[in-house]
């Protein structure tokens, strides 16, 4: 392997645990690689895939928990004159926490730095047996929080040759600086706020992942905690960081999807005949399961109350004016047939009056006459 396909490069993956047993099972769960042995060394572990290592696992070191960092991931940066290079990081303000050490089995050399502001970093030569690590579709974002990003990507950049390819900027916090080498980019730094978990300045690995949601309950139910997300980042990629049980950062990343936009998003071109077509061709993941489910959800939802308003407004309307119009109606009719009532009555009155005023004259005529006929008898007596 030549010194260029070496250089600065992400060459392995390590998780210093302080329990490797849970941390096989809390991992298996989350990413599906299966912790195996070394048959070199069975206290080291290794995270099978179906494509081979995608890193170890190993007991905390004496040396990190001394420095008190505790259970961590590493991440191991390519050199072919690692000597050169530990000596650099000195020279540059770094200290080396562990010593270049020999891996005998194939003849690699590594060690372990810290950066001039405590973030730690391993360094890896490889040796002719060894063919330089399998990270390119496992781990495929490096991110260091730290305390003055522009004086760390300085650093690199005189042991690894990184260049700044781009900058977001991030408000209060600063800069997120985008560094990789030959126009390819590898990770992004950053200032690391008060307000992050981690009170130390750290490099946190981001492993590829299908679905981050999934992945996120997943840590969840096995005893991690999610500190971030699930978010989507520019580019359309979503994440998730995480701390594992036993106190290590990790960070899941998910490709862009189909329709590389969040699922809201995604509702609103449901109509489009080119909407549904991703669905089939990402049936196997579990995300593109999920993202044409809420594009038609929407479009239904809202025009069924549309629709439903007016025909509810209209009688609405209505029906109040036929109830005044049917009382006015009733009032204008009672008044009327009162009326009519009451000359009725007044007419049968005038009628009846005639008759009883001859009655009365009558009576008045008949005891005037039984008078005159007393009168009469009497003297015919006499």
């Amino acid at each position: 392997m030549s010194s260029a396909d070496v250089q600065g490069k992400f060459l392995w993956h390590e998780l210093a645990t302080t329990n490797p047993g849970a941390a096989g099972a809390f991992y298996n769960r989350l990413l599906g690689w299966r912790p195996q042995a070394w048959d070199k060394d069975p206290s080291y572990t290794l995270w099978m895939t179906g494509k081979g290592p995608a890193g170890g696992a190993m007991q905390v070191p004496a040396e990190a928990q001394s420095s008190g960092k505790g259970s961590m991931w590493i991440a191991y940066i390519g050199t072919p004159q690692i000597d050169q290079t530990v000596q650099a990081a000195q020279r540059l303000g770094g200290k080396v926490l562990k010593p270049v050490t020999e891996i005998t089995s194939n003849g690699s050399r590594y060690a372990v730095l810290a950066d001039p502001q405590g973030g730690v970093f391993g360094v890896y030569g490889p040796g002719s047996a060894d063919a330089g690590g399998n990270m390119v579709e496992e781990f495929v974002w490096h991110e260091l929080a730290t305390a003055d990003a522009p004086s760390a990507l300085r650093f690199y950049h005189e042991l690894f040759g990184w260049e700044q390819l781009g900058a977001h900027d991030m408000g209060a916090i600063g800069q997120y600086l985008i560094f990789g080498m030959a126009g390819k980019q590898m990770g992004g730094m950053f200032n690391r706020p008060a307000s992050m978990a981690a009170s130390f300045p750290h490099w946190l690995i981001y492993a590829s992942t299908p679905n981050t949601a999934k992945a996120a309950e997943t840590a969840k139910a096995a005893g991690g905690t999610v500190v971030n997300g699930p978010m989507q980042v520019p580019g359309g990629g979503w994440i998730a960081q995480i701390i594992d049980p036993q106190g290590a950062g990790i960070a899941v990343h998910e490709a862009p999807r189909t329709m590389t936009a969040p699922p809201p998003a995604a509702a609103k071109p449901a109509p489009k005949p080119a909407a549904p077509k991703p669905a089939p061709k990402a049936a196997t993941s579990p995300a593109p399961a999920a993202a044409p489910k809420p594009a038609p959800a929407p479009a239904p939802a809202a025009a069924k109350p549309a629709a439903a308003k007016p025909a509810a407004a209209a009688p609405a309307k209505k029906r109040p004016a036929a109830k005044k119009a049917a009382k006015k109606a009733a009032k204008k009719s009672a008044k009327k047939s009162a009326k009519k009532s009451a000359k009725r009555v007044a007419r049968k009155s005038a009628r009846k009056r005639p008759a009883k005023r001859a009655s009365k004259k009558r009576k008045v005529a008949a005891k005037r006459g039984k008078g005159r006929s007393a009168r009469r008898v009497a003297r015919k007596k006499r």
